[in-house]
């Protein structure tokens, strides 16, 4: 499972917080390889039979970078997208765009033993 996390434990830390967009990003698993344009009325129907949150993703859009990225408030509607490894026949890999920060990692897996308020200071020199 990606993030070294199961599914469950993604919903639980995912669910217990309120987020205003979470941007999933869908690419060809071979980086040699882009994913194809297609209608988008098949991704649609892909997707509708492949979440089943569906109704919860707000944008669906191509990106220049050749990715199918999708927008949502739902963290179980992200755990769906992101536990997809084909679609619509292609193997792909997933990633998550947190604010428009990109990341491979939830950011509560992070370890620290420095207080917040000093990172804060550290950083204002």
């Amino acid at each position: 499972m990606r993030y070294g996390k199961s599914i469950n434990e993604l919903v639980m830390r995912l669910g217990t917080l309120q987020y205003e967009e979470i941007n999933i990003t869908i690419s060809n698993a071979d980086k040699s390889k882009k994913m194809p344009q297609t209608n988008p009325l098949l991704v649609q129907d892909f997707i509708k039979k492949s979440i089943n949150r569906h109704q919860r993703i707000d944008n669906m859009r191509y990106t220049r970078q050749s990715k199918i990225q999708f927008t949502t408030k739902d963290p179980i509607c992200v755990v769906q997208l992101l536990s997809l490894t084909k679609f619509m026949e292609i193997d792909v890999s997933t990633d998550l765009i947190w604010e428009n920060i990109r990341a491979r990692f939830l950011v509560t897996d992070i370890p620290t033993t420095t207080p917040l308020r000093g990172t804060c200071k550290g950083n204002k020199r």
